[in-house]
Protein backbone atom coordinates (compact mmCIF):
# COMPACT_ATOMS: atom_id res chain seq x y z
CA UNK A 1 0.00 0.00 0.00
CA UNK A 2 1.11 3.51 -0.77
CA UNK A 3 2.16 5.24 2.47
CA UNK A 4 1.52 8.60 0.77
CA UNK A 5 -2.16 7.66 0.68
CA UNK A 6 -1.95 7.01 4.44
CA UNK A 7 -0.81 10.61 4.95
CA UNK A 8 -3.82 11.85 2.98
CA UNK A 9 -6.14 9.73 5.14
CA UNK A 10 -4.58 11.00 8.36
CA UNK A 11 -4.73 14.69 7.40
CA UNK A 12 -8.32 14.42 6.17
CA UNK A 13 -7.65 14.95 2.47
CA UNK A 14 -9.03 11.45 1.82
CA UNK A 15 -12.12 10.37 3.77
CA UNK A 16 -12.98 6.65 3.80
CA UNK A 17 -16.53 5.77 4.82
CA UNK A 18 -16.19 2.02 4.30
CA UNK A 19 -15.32 -0.12 7.33
CA UNK A 20 -14.04 -2.82 5.03
CA UNK A 21 -11.67 -0.52 3.13
CA UNK A 22 -10.42 1.18 6.28
CA UNK A 23 -10.04 -2.24 7.91
CA UNK A 24 -7.43 -3.14 5.27
CA UNK A 25 -5.39 -0.11 6.33
CA UNK A 26 -5.67 -1.17 9.98
CA UNK A 27 -4.25 -4.59 9.12
CA UNK A 28 -1.32 -2.89 7.39
CA UNK A 29 -0.69 -0.40 10.22
CA UNK A 30 -2.13 -2.05 13.38
CA UNK A 31 -0.20 0.17 15.80
CA UNK A 32 -0.74 3.57 14.21
CA UNK A 33 -2.74 5.48 16.87
CA UNK A 34 -4.17 8.15 14.53
CA UNK A 35 -5.40 5.50 12.10
CA UNK A 36 -6.85 3.43 14.95
CA UNK A 37 -8.72 6.52 16.14
CA UNK A 38 -10.13 7.23 12.66
CA UNK A 39 -11.28 3.63 12.41
CA UNK A 40 -12.86 3.81 15.87
CA UNK A 41 -14.72 6.98 14.85
CA UNK A 42 -16.17 5.18 11.84
CA UNK A 43 -17.15 2.18 13.99
CA UNK A 44 -18.96 4.50 16.41
CA UNK A 45 -20.80 6.23 13.54
CA UNK A 46 -21.99 2.80 12.41
CA UNK A 47 -23.17 1.94 15.95
CA UNK A 48 -20.46 -0.69 16.59
CA UNK A 49 -19.83 0.86 19.99
CA UNK A 50 -17.94 -1.94 21.75
CA UNK A 51 -15.59 -2.43 18.79
CA UNK A 52 -15.09 1.35 18.65
CA UNK A 53 -14.26 1.41 22.37
CA UNK A 54 -11.68 -1.34 21.92
CA UNK A 55 -9.88 0.56 19.14
CA UNK A 56 -10.08 3.85 21.06
CA UNK A 57 -8.51 2.13 24.05
CA UNK A 58 -5.66 0.74 21.95
CA UNK A 59 -5.00 4.13 20.34
CA UNK A 60 -5.10 5.95 23.70
CA UNK A 61 -2.51 3.61 25.20
CA UNK A 62 -0.15 4.21 22.28
CA UNK A 63 -0.64 7.98 22.41
CA UNK A 64 0.23 8.08 26.11
CA UNK A 65 3.31 5.89 25.66
CA UNK A 66 4.49 8.19 22.85
CA UNK A 67 4.09 11.25 25.11
CA UNK A 68 1.03 12.66 23.33
CA UNK A 69 -0.90 12.99 26.56
CA UNK A 70 -3.77 15.21 25.33
CA UNK A 71 -4.31 12.94 22.32
CA UNK A 72 -4.47 10.05 24.76
CA UNK A 73 -6.99 11.82 26.98
CA UNK A 74 -9.17 12.91 24.04
CA UNK A 75 -9.18 9.37 22.65
CA UNK A 76 -9.98 7.88 26.04
CA UNK A 77 -12.92 10.28 26.44
CA UNK A 78 -14.21 9.19 23.02
CA UNK A 79 -13.98 5.60 24.25
CA UNK A 80 -16.05 6.41 27.33
CA UNK A 81 -18.63 8.22 25.22
CA UNK A 82 -18.96 5.07 23.12
CA UNK A 83 -19.20 2.71 26.11
CA UNK A 84 -19.79 4.08 29.60
CA UNK A 85 -16.89 3.11 31.90
CA UNK A 86 -16.97 1.73 35.42
CA UNK A 87 -15.58 3.94 38.17
CA UNK A 88 -12.69 1.52 38.69
CA UNK A 89 -11.67 2.02 35.06
CA UNK A 90 -11.57 5.79 35.52
CA UNK A 91 -9.42 5.42 38.64
CA UNK A 92 -7.04 3.09 36.81
CA UNK A 93 -6.72 5.56 33.93
CA UNK A 94 -5.97 8.45 36.30
CA UNK A 95 -3.37 6.29 38.02
CA UNK A 96 -1.71 5.64 34.65
CA UNK A 97 -1.77 9.38 33.95
CA UNK A 98 0.12 10.02 37.18
CA UNK A 99 2.95 7.85 35.88
CA UNK A 100 2.94 8.76 32.18
CA UNK A 101 1.94 12.43 31.93
CA UNK A 102 4.76 14.95 32.62
CA UNK A 103 4.45 17.48 35.43
CA UNK A 104 6.23 20.23 33.49
CA UNK A 105 3.16 20.99 31.36
CA UNK A 106 0.46 23.03 33.22
CA UNK A 107 -2.32 21.62 31.00
CA UNK A 108 -1.13 18.11 31.85
CA UNK A 109 -1.20 18.95 35.55
CA UNK A 110 -4.85 20.02 35.22
CA UNK A 111 -5.85 16.61 33.86
CA UNK A 112 -3.67 14.69 36.32
CA UNK A 113 -5.25 16.47 39.29
CA UNK A 114 -8.82 15.58 38.36
CA UNK A 115 -10.65 13.14 40.61
CA UNK A 116 -12.45 10.10 39.22
CA UNK A 117 -15.82 11.75 39.92
CA UNK A 118 -14.76 14.97 38.14
CA UNK A 119 -13.47 13.26 35.00
CA UNK A 120 -16.55 11.01 35.00
CA UNK A 121 -18.75 14.07 34.58
CA UNK A 122 -16.27 16.00 32.43
CA UNK A 123 -16.04 13.50 29.57
CA UNK A 124 -19.83 13.54 29.24
CA UNK A 125 -19.89 17.27 28.39
CA UNK A 126 -16.85 17.24 26.09
CA UNK A 127 -17.18 18.13 22.41
CA UNK A 128 -14.47 16.62 20.22
CA UNK A 129 -14.32 18.50 16.91
CA UNK A 130 -11.97 18.41 13.91
CA UNK A 131 -11.57 21.46 11.66
CA UNK A 132 -9.88 21.67 8.25
CA UNK A 133 -7.31 24.42 7.66
CA UNK A 134 -8.51 27.98 7.08
CA UNK A 135 -11.51 27.83 9.43
CA UNK A 136 -12.20 30.65 11.92
CA UNK A 137 -12.91 29.08 15.31
CA UNK A 138 -13.10 32.31 17.34
CA UNK A 139 -14.08 35.81 16.24
CA UNK A 140 -12.66 39.04 17.63
CA UNK A 141 -15.22 40.73 19.87
CA UNK A 142 -17.56 37.77 20.38
CA UNK A 143 -18.53 36.78 23.92
CA UNK A 144 -16.27 34.01 25.25
CA UNK A 145 -18.43 30.93 25.83
CA UNK A 146 -16.09 27.98 25.18
CA UNK A 147 -12.87 26.65 26.72
CA UNK A 148 -10.87 24.64 24.14
CA UNK A 149 -7.84 22.35 24.34
CA UNK A 150 -5.71 21.90 21.21
CA UNK A 151 -5.35 18.15 20.71
CA UNK A 152 -3.60 18.22 17.34
CA UNK A 153 -2.91 20.59 14.47
CA UNK A 154 -2.07 24.29 14.56
CA UNK A 155 -3.96 27.59 14.80
CA UNK A 156 -2.98 31.24 14.37
CA UNK A 157 -4.12 33.57 17.14
CA UNK A 158 -4.14 37.33 16.44
CA UNK A 159 -4.34 39.17 19.77
CA UNK A 160 -5.63 42.61 20.62
CA UNK A 161 -5.79 44.34 23.99
CA UNK A 162 -8.76 46.32 25.30
CA UNK A 163 -7.44 49.81 25.93
CA UNK A 164 -8.94 49.79 29.44
CA UNK A 165 -7.00 46.65 30.44
CA UNK A 166 -3.78 48.40 31.45
CA UNK A 167 -2.93 45.75 34.07
CA UNK A 168 -3.36 42.68 31.87
CA UNK A 169 -0.15 40.99 30.76
CA UNK A 170 -0.46 41.29 26.99
CA UNK A 171 0.36 38.35 24.76
CA UNK A 172 2.24 38.57 21.47
CA UNK A 173 0.21 40.20 18.66
CA UNK A 174 0.37 36.94 16.69
CA UNK A 175 1.18 33.53 18.11
CA UNK A 176 0.71 29.95 17.00
CA UNK A 177 -1.37 27.56 19.09
CA UNK A 178 -0.18 23.96 19.04
CA UNK A 179 -1.05 20.70 20.83
CA UNK A 180 -1.42 21.11 24.63
CA UNK A 181 -2.33 24.82 24.31
CA UNK A 182 -5.69 26.19 25.45
CA UNK A 183 -7.84 29.18 24.52
CA UNK A 184 -11.11 30.68 25.74
CA UNK A 185 -11.45 33.16 28.65
CA UNK A 186 -14.49 31.66 30.37
CA UNK A 187 -13.63 32.75 33.92
CA UNK A 188 -14.94 34.63 35.91
CA UNK A 189 -18.12 32.71 35.13
CA UNK A 190 -20.31 35.65 36.16
CA UNK A 191 -18.86 37.98 33.49
CA UNK A 192 -19.54 38.18 29.76
CA UNK A 193 -15.99 38.63 28.46
CA UNK A 194 -15.43 39.80 24.90
CA UNK A 195 -12.84 37.94 22.89
CA UNK A 196 -9.62 39.89 22.35
CA UNK A 197 -8.30 37.47 19.76
CA UNK A 198 -9.15 36.08 16.34
CA UNK A 199 -8.23 32.41 15.86
CA UNK A 200 -7.97 30.56 12.54
CA UNK A 201 -6.81 26.99 11.84
CA UNK A 202 -3.54 26.72 9.92
CA UNK A 203 -3.61 22.92 9.65
CA UNK A 204 -6.26 20.30 10.21
CA UNK A 205 -6.95 20.72 13.92
CA UNK A 206 -8.66 18.68 16.61
CA UNK A 207 -10.07 20.36 19.72
CA UNK A 208 -11.67 19.21 22.95
CA UNK A 209 -14.15 21.93 23.91
CA UNK A 210 -16.34 22.63 26.93
CA UNK A 211 -19.05 25.27 27.02
CA UNK A 212 -18.98 27.78 29.86
CA UNK A 213 -22.56 26.90 30.81
CA UNK A 214 -21.73 23.22 31.30
CA UNK A 215 -18.54 24.02 33.23
CA UNK A 216 -20.56 26.17 35.63
CA UNK A 217 -22.92 23.27 36.28
CA UNK A 218 -19.95 20.97 36.86
CA UNK A 219 -18.48 23.38 39.42
CA UNK A 220 -21.74 23.32 41.36
CA UNK A 221 -21.53 19.53 41.64
CA UNK A 222 -17.77 19.44 42.34
CA UNK A 223 -16.73 22.49 44.46
CA UNK A 224 -12.98 21.81 44.08
CA UNK A 225 -13.22 21.80 40.28
CA UNK A 226 -13.57 25.60 40.05
CA UNK A 227 -10.15 26.15 41.65
CA UNK A 228 -8.61 23.81 39.06
CA UNK A 229 -10.20 25.78 36.22
CA UNK A 230 -8.87 29.06 37.66
CA UNK A 231 -5.36 27.64 37.96
CA UNK A 232 -5.52 26.33 34.40
CA UNK A 233 -6.60 29.66 32.92
CA UNK A 234 -3.84 31.50 34.76
CA UNK A 235 -1.41 29.87 32.31
CA UNK A 236 -2.36 32.36 29.59
CA UNK A 237 -4.49 35.04 31.22
CA UNK A 238 -2.47 36.13 34.25
CA UNK A 239 -2.39 39.60 35.74
CA UNK A 240 0.68 41.74 35.95
CA UNK A 241 1.50 43.55 39.16
CA UNK A 242 0.39 47.14 39.51
CA UNK A 243 3.98 48.29 39.52
CA UNK A 244 4.42 46.72 36.10
CA UNK A 245 1.76 48.78 34.34
CA UNK A 246 2.24 48.66 30.57
CA UNK A 247 2.61 52.40 30.09
CA UNK A 248 3.92 53.52 33.48
CA UNK A 249 5.25 57.07 33.64
CA UNK A 250 7.97 58.75 35.69
CA UNK A 251 5.42 61.20 37.05
CA UNK A 252 1.70 61.52 37.67
CA UNK A 253 -0.45 60.64 34.67
CA UNK A 254 -3.50 62.58 33.54
CA UNK A 255 -6.45 61.88 31.28
CA UNK A 256 -6.25 63.70 27.97
CA UNK A 257 -9.26 63.17 25.74
CA UNK A 258 -8.52 65.75 23.07
CA UNK A 259 -7.56 64.98 19.45
CA UNK A 260 -3.83 65.28 18.84
CA UNK A 261 -1.50 64.72 15.91
CA UNK A 262 1.92 63.16 15.63
CA UNK A 263 4.53 63.30 12.91
CA UNK A 264 6.97 60.42 12.54
CA UNK A 265 10.34 61.77 11.46
CA UNK A 266 11.78 59.67 8.59
CA UNK A 267 15.26 58.20 8.84
CA UNK A 268 16.13 58.97 5.24
CA UNK A 269 16.84 62.52 4.19
CA UNK A 270 14.36 63.97 1.71
CA UNK A 271 11.41 61.80 2.79
CA UNK A 272 8.28 63.46 4.12
CA UNK A 273 7.22 62.97 7.72
CA UNK A 274 4.31 60.54 8.25
CA UNK A 275 1.46 62.39 9.96
CA UNK A 276 -1.20 60.61 12.02
CA UNK A 277 -4.37 61.97 13.59
CA UNK A 278 -5.59 60.39 16.78
CA UNK A 279 -6.05 60.95 20.49
CA UNK A 280 -4.50 60.14 23.85
CA UNK A 281 -6.12 58.97 27.04
CA UNK A 282 -3.24 59.72 29.38
CA UNK A 283 -0.37 62.12 29.60
CA UNK A 284 2.57 62.95 31.84
CA UNK A 285 5.64 65.15 31.79
CA UNK A 286 7.58 62.17 30.41
CA UNK A 287 5.21 61.00 27.68
CA UNK A 288 1.81 59.81 26.54
CA UNK A 289 0.00 56.95 24.81
CA UNK A 290 -1.17 57.87 21.31
CA UNK A 291 -3.99 55.95 19.62
CA UNK A 292 -5.25 56.07 16.05
CA UNK A 293 -7.71 53.78 14.23
CA UNK A 294 -5.74 51.05 12.49
CA UNK A 295 -7.72 51.54 9.27
CA UNK A 296 -6.81 55.24 9.23
CA UNK A 297 -3.04 54.70 9.25
CA UNK A 298 -1.62 56.10 6.02
CA UNK A 299 1.74 57.32 4.81
CA UNK A 300 5.03 55.65 4.10
CA UNK A 301 4.55 51.90 4.45
CA UNK A 302 8.29 51.56 4.97
CA UNK A 303 8.07 53.82 8.00
CA UNK A 304 5.03 52.02 9.41
CA UNK A 305 6.59 48.58 8.92
CA UNK A 306 9.79 49.84 10.49
CA UNK A 307 7.92 50.70 13.69
CA UNK A 308 6.74 47.11 14.05
CA UNK A 309 10.14 45.69 13.14
CA UNK A 310 11.84 47.12 16.19
CA UNK A 311 12.63 50.66 15.08
CA UNK A 312 11.96 53.51 17.52
CA UNK A 313 11.78 56.62 15.34
CA UNK A 314 11.64 60.18 16.54
CA UNK A 315 8.24 61.86 16.57
CA UNK A 316 6.71 65.29 17.02
CA UNK A 317 3.56 65.48 19.18
CA UNK A 318 1.28 68.36 18.17
CA UNK A 319 -1.49 69.89 20.28
CA UNK A 320 -3.57 72.54 18.50
CA UNK A 321 -6.17 75.00 19.76
CA UNK A 322 -7.63 77.62 17.45
CA UNK A 323 -4.56 79.19 15.78
CA UNK A 324 -2.05 78.02 18.36
CA UNK A 325 0.00 74.82 18.29
CA UNK A 326 2.44 73.29 20.74
CA UNK A 327 4.99 70.78 19.44
CA UNK A 328 7.02 68.43 21.66
CA UNK A 329 9.66 66.02 20.39
CA UNK A 330 9.96 62.46 21.57
CA UNK A 331 10.54 58.85 20.58
CA UNK A 332 8.28 55.81 20.13
CA UNK A 333 9.18 53.28 22.81
CA UNK A 334 6.21 50.90 22.64
CA UNK A 335 3.73 49.85 19.98
CA UNK A 336 0.89 47.35 19.76
CA UNK A 337 -2.64 46.80 18.45
CA UNK A 338 -5.49 47.35 20.93
CA UNK A 339 -9.28 47.14 20.87
CA UNK A 340 -11.28 50.23 21.85
CA UNK A 341 -15.07 50.42 21.50
CA UNK A 342 -15.05 47.52 19.08
CA UNK A 343 -12.48 49.13 16.76
CA UNK A 344 -8.85 48.09 16.28
CA UNK A 345 -6.37 50.89 17.03
CA UNK A 346 -2.64 51.30 16.66
CA UNK A 347 -1.31 52.33 20.09
CA UNK A 348 2.11 53.90 20.54
CA UNK A 349 3.81 54.80 23.78
CA UNK A 350 5.75 58.00 23.22
CA UNK A 351 8.49 59.19 25.57
CA UNK A 352 9.15 62.91 25.42
CA UNK A 353 12.65 64.29 25.22
CA UNK A 354 13.69 65.74 28.56
CA UNK A 355 11.64 68.89 29.07
CA UNK A 356 12.96 71.91 30.96
CA UNK A 357 10.66 72.69 33.91
CA UNK A 358 9.41 75.87 32.25
CA UNK A 359 8.45 74.05 29.05
CA UNK A 360 6.85 71.20 30.99
CA UNK A 361 4.76 73.68 32.94
CA UNK A 362 3.78 75.46 29.72
CA UNK A 363 2.75 72.15 28.17
CA UNK A 364 0.38 71.30 31.02
CA UNK A 365 -0.97 74.85 31.13
CA UNK A 366 -1.67 74.61 27.40
CA UNK A 367 -3.48 71.28 27.77
CA UNK A 368 -5.45 72.55 30.76
CA UNK A 369 -6.53 75.65 28.82
CA UNK A 370 -8.20 73.28 26.36
CA UNK A 371 -10.37 72.02 29.20
CA UNK A 372 -9.39 68.41 28.73
CA UNK A 373 -6.99 67.68 31.56
CA UNK A 374 -8.14 65.60 34.52
CA UNK A 375 -6.25 63.50 37.09
CA UNK A 376 -6.24 59.79 36.26
CA UNK A 377 -7.41 57.95 39.41
CA UNK A 378 -5.48 54.83 38.32
CA UNK A 379 -2.25 56.70 37.67
CA UNK A 380 1.02 55.34 38.97
CA UNK A 381 2.57 57.98 41.20
CA UNK A 382 5.93 56.35 41.85
CA UNK A 383 8.46 58.88 40.49
CA UNK A 384 11.04 56.11 40.09
CA UNK A 385 9.03 54.29 37.43
CA UNK A 386 10.18 54.62 33.84
CA UNK A 387 8.12 54.37 30.75
CA UNK A 388 8.61 50.96 29.12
Amino acid sequence: MNTRLLEYILNGNIVINSLEVLGHWIKRFPDHPDLLKIYANLLAVNAHFQAAANHYDRAAQIFLKEGQFLQGIATKMAQWQAVRPQKEELKAFLSDCQNQIPDRNPVAVFWKNLSADEISDLYQIADNICYPSGITVKQLGEVEKVLSFVVSGELKESNYRMIEDQQVKFKKPIQMLKPNDIFGVVYPFSEDIQSQSHIVTVKRTELISFTKEKLVRLCRVHPLFEAKIIELLQIRYSKASKNGSALARKAKRYNLSTPISIEIVPDKEGELAVRMEGFSRDLSVSGLCFLTPDAAVTGSQETILGIFNGQNPEVRVILTIEKMSLVISGKIVRKEKVLDNGQIHLAMGIKFDDLPPILGGAFFAFAQSMGVLGKDPNAVENPEENMN
